[in-house]
């Protein structure tokens, strides 16, 4: 059921394009960024991330951190919702759609197990073509209002 004056977006036929990108910085006091489609600095993330780093975060979970607000800006794009104006709704369709997605494809070595395979000596499943889901909030739902 929606949320009362929500709108149920169908996000399984979401098309989301893949603009803007993570860059790394060299500079220690904000190892990563994040660029819009016209490669300028998103000024929301670069806060979070210093926040982020303020309070003991790793360079490897700002990356992580970019990575995934990389693709919360690309959602919010494409269900043309401005960054400041995104609430609990947008969230919501967020993970959905991110349950729903299939992973952009990538390179793989020749020898990697297929997607979703299970290792037959630790007996975990390695990622599949969906995304896994949310144990807990994640970026996009700590930053929204």
């Amino acid at each position: 059921m929606a949320a009362h004056g929500s709108t149920v977006r169908d996000v399984a036929n979401l098309v989301v394009p893949r603009g803007g990108r993570v860059e790394e910085t060299g500079d220690r006091s904000l190892p990563f960024r994040l660029l819009d489609d016209q490669g300028v600095e998103v000024a929301a993330v670069t806060e979070f991330l210093h926040h982020m780093l303020a309070d003991d975060a790793s360079p490897a979970s700002l990356r992580s951190y970019a990575y995934e607000l990389l693709s919360w800006q690309r959602f919010l794009r494409a269900v043309e919702v401005p960054w400041h104006l995104a609430g609990r709704a947008e969230a919501r369709d967020f993970a959905l759609w991110l349950k729903t997605s299939k992973k952009p494809p990538r390179q793989r070595r020749p020898d990697a197990p297929a997607p979703g395979s299970v290792n037959p000596v630790t007996g975990k499943a390695t990622s599949g073509v969906n995304n896994a889901a949310a144990r807990g909030k994640g970026p996009a739902e700590r930053y929204c209002r």
